[in-house]
């Protein structure tokens, strides 16, 4: 289960503006996956821990949990009967997150 942040940065932006942009975003997907860190179910800790951030490209993050031990990251994501509460963990917290757009944007 992946929550991404894609931006596309033009050719004639400066090199410091570049990467003000990235660092937005770089920032904005720690504070997604913090937030999805908090909202995931907790039993072993495994998939709180499974939790990692990857660079796809310049300006684009994603947030994903599983790989290893927690191959069941995607189910939990989608079903759990013990912890309902706990669903959609990784969407709740970009959704979370997002209503924030202006606090990382306004920084560039």
């Amino acid at each position: 289960m992946k929550a991404r942040v894609t931006s596309t940065l033009v050719s004639s932006w400066l090199p410091s503006t570049e990467r003000k942009l990235d660092l937005a975003v770089l920032e904005m997907a720690t504070d997604i996956h913090r937030r999805s860190a908090i909202l995931a179910p907790v039993d072993t800790r495994a998939l709180v821990n499974s939790g990692r951030i990857i660079r796809r490209d310049k300006g684009k993050y994603s947030v994903a949990y599983g790989g290893g031990r927690v191959k069941y990251a995607k189910r939990r994501h989608y079903e759990n009967k013990k912890n309902p509460q706990t669903l959609k963990y990784l969407e709740r917290a970009g959704t979370s997150v997002s209503r924030s757009l202006n606090r990382y944007i306004g920084k560039i």
